[in-house]
């Protein structure tokens, strides 16, 4: 039986980010993240969210989980990916790689660089991915959820996770969680990130039983 074979589009290692990832982030940041890129290719038809733990990428990558912590936190600075890091690196990260990302070049000299075969194709993660009226309106009652319940403190990193979260679980468990907050008095996103996640794991193990 073969291995089964994980790809990740072969334009990134021409794009120049490789290069760029390890001097503006640190070195080590262009396999983490091609690692996440491979991920997201695994499970993922279409650039989504997707769950893996920390330490898990750390092995897969070869890394410290110290430094892929700090070359997440540093992807997500420079608007590579959206993503929740947990606390402790045996509980799952939650990531989405940008599209469109944002690359050292523009646009058009990425795509001098790649033969026109290459240029034929569908390029994932560089052209805008344009959200559905419904999941437009799944984001702005996440949003609503948190500055209801949780914080009224907003920047990017907060929106993109908010997006995350909207994305990826269903609205009425988010509601759900937005209100046992409120209930509990916690003020943190990243705890409802975290219970989120916690309860979408204990689903999927009750589900292979």
């Amino acid at each position: 039986m073969s291995e089964q074979r994980v790809w990740s589009p072969a334009w990134l290692e021409l794009s120049g980010l490789p290069e760029w990832l390890n001097a503006r982030i640190r070195q080590g940041a262009w396999p983490v993240f091609k690692k996440l890129v491979e991920m997201d290719c695994e499970v993922n038809y279409r650039p989504a969210p997707f769950e893996m733990p920390v330490s898990d990428l750390a092995r897969r990558t070869g890394l410290k989980v110290e430094a892929v912590e700090r070359i997440l936190a540093g992807l997500r600075r420079k608007r590579l990916i959206s993503c929740f890091i947990p606390e402790h690196p045996d509980e799952n990260l939650l990531c989405q790689i940008a599209t469109p990302l944002p690359l050292p070049d523009s646009r058009d000299v990425v795509l001098a660089r790649l033969g026109r075969a290459m240029q034929r194709d569908e390029l994932r993660y560089l052209d805008q991915v344009v959200l559905s009226d419904e999941s437009e309106a799944a984001l702005r009652e996440v949003v609503d959820g948190y500055l209801n319940t949780v914080s009224q403190k907003m920047n990017p990193m907060i929106l993109d996770e908010l997006r995350l979260v909207a994305i990826r679980f269903p609205r009425e468990r988010i509601r759900k969680t937005f209100a046992r907050a409120r209930y509990v008095g916690v003020d943190s996103l990243a705890w409802v990130t975290r219970e989120l996640i916690r309860e979408e794991s204990r689903g999927q193990k009750t589900d292979n039983r």
